[in-house]
């Protein structure tokens, strides 16, 4: 008896022993693929770097904008709006705040401002306007057998019904293009547009001062770039840098 107890034991010790390193294995092959994934990831931005830089910094040297000009601040608003068409785009919103700071500076909170209370409401009066043509989402889930993704929405109706601009200022900053968020919103909720207007609008500000402030930082790093040396080439490389500075806060 005591023989076999313990070629039991010597089993289960080598069964243990295959299991662990299985397990071993299976981590160290995990980490492989983690590490694989972030080379991937890199190699990528630089793709999107380069084709992003290029024709960035052809922009720069060649756009003339006033910092003072009303009109060339009203186009820039009136091409805010198109950019507020939900789109699963992004960055879109990002580049243009980024442009507002560099161009206009300090007027470009105003701007901030004046396309954020126009284009965030746009954004869910379409989806709203989508909703009350007849589409439903609870049929369309349950055709699909989507029913996890139904009580998900469920839940979040009736936690936007108790707390509708406290959560309206939360949502606001899910993971999610800046000009389809407001969209899903109004399309798969049923709150009110005055308290979706002072949730998220607020909210998107706050949000979007911060690449304003870069952009603005960029504009004084051009400006001194070009006084270190009067030939192209030195002005040239001021640009670069200054798309290069650009561009981090997007990727």
């Amino acid at each position: 008896m005591r023989h076999r107890y313990a070629v039991g034991d010597d089993t289960w010790g080598s069964t243990t022993g295959k299991s662990s390193s299985k397990g071993a294995q299976a981590t160290s092959r995990r980490a492989v693929g983690i590490v694989l994934s972030v080379l991937a990831v890199l190699f990528l931005l630089k793709i999107i770097a380069s084709s992003i830089l290029n024709p960035l910094r052809s922009f720069l040297e060649t756009v003339e904008i006033r910092a003072d000009s009303p009109k060339h601040m009203l186009y820039f608003y009136l091409a805010s709006q198109l950019m507020f068409i939900p789109t699963p785009l992004p960055f879109i919103i990002t580049f243009y705040v980024l442009a507002a700071g560099y161009f206009f500076k300090a007027r470009g909170f105003l701007l901030l401002f004046l396309s954020f209370i126009t284009g965030i409401p746009l954004s869910f009066k379409a989806g709203r306007v989508l909703k009350h043509l007849g589409f439903n989402v609870r049929r369309h889930f349950k055709s699909r057998g989507l029913r996890g993704g139904l009580e998900y929405f469920d839940s979040l109706r009736n936690v936007l019904a108790e707390k509708p601009i406290r959560m309206c200022f939360m949502l606001m900053w899910a993971p999610l293009p800046t000009q389809l968020l407001p969209f899903l919103v109004g399309f798969l909720t049923d709150i009110g547009t005055k308290e979706f207007i002072l949730g998220a609008v607020p909210s998107k500000l706050i949000h979007f001062s911060c690449p304003l402030i870069i952009g603005l930082e960029a504009s004084s790093l051009s400006s001194v770039m070009p006084m270190r040396g009067n030939g192209i080439e030195e002005r040239r490389r001021g640009r670069e840098v200054v798309a290069i500075f650009l561009f981090f806060p997007c990727s």
